[in-house]
């Protein structure tokens, strides 16, 4: 009996060893999902009065390793400019390509390209469409709560701005992601 005893001993921990391996390599699987590695988010930009802007802009990203992340931004804008009893409207919309690597803690420096199709007023004060391409660089810090959230503020400053660029220099972003 004794015999029999420490032949199921010996047998039965190295299974026990291998379970604790199997299930440390199916939590390492879990927490390289596809579902951890995704995260999305965005933000909201309102203004009102004589200028009034509505800036809608969701975001997607993926963590390619934890240091450097990569996504896209789609952005939709509405704007009205009052002046002197008169008003106009127009339309803006577009996405940008961005990717972030992280120095230190929150800290990270990000690269953007975004690519916009904006509504102005041409020579003939008639409404025209054009596409607009800004190139970005800059950083920022994020600040996890939760598990998986956070708000990110960021400050870029675009490599290409002209007449028509959409923003003024420095641009600042303040978001979230989930």
């Amino acid at each position: 009996m004794r015999k029999f005893l420490i032949i199921l001993f010996v047998l039965i921990i190295p299974l026990q060893g291998y379970s604790q391996y199997y299930e440390n390599k199916e939590k390492a699987k879990e927490e390289t999902s596809l579902r951890d590695k995704l995260y999305f988010g965005g933000y909201l930009g309102l203004q009102f009065g004589t200028y009034t802007l509505i800036d809608i802009s969701p975001l997607v990203g993926y963590k390619i390793t934890p240091k450097f992340h990569a996504g896209l931004r789609f952005t939709y804008q509405y704007s009205k400019t009052e002046y002197y009893g008169s008003s106009y409207e127009s339309s803006s919309y577009g996405g940008s390509v961005f990717s972030r690597f992280y120095i230190f803690k929150g800290l990270y420096a990000q690269a953007e390209a975004e690519y916009l199709n904006i509504e102005y007023l041409d020579q003939n004060l008639q409404k025209t469409r054009m596409w607009i391409d800004s190139y970005y660089i800059g950083g920022g810090y994020f600040q996890p709560f939760g598990k998986r959230g956070g708000m990110y503020f960021t400050v870029l400053w675009n490599l290409n701005q002209n007449q028509y660029s959409p923003y003024e220099n420095p641009v600042m972003r303040v978001g979230f992601t989930f």
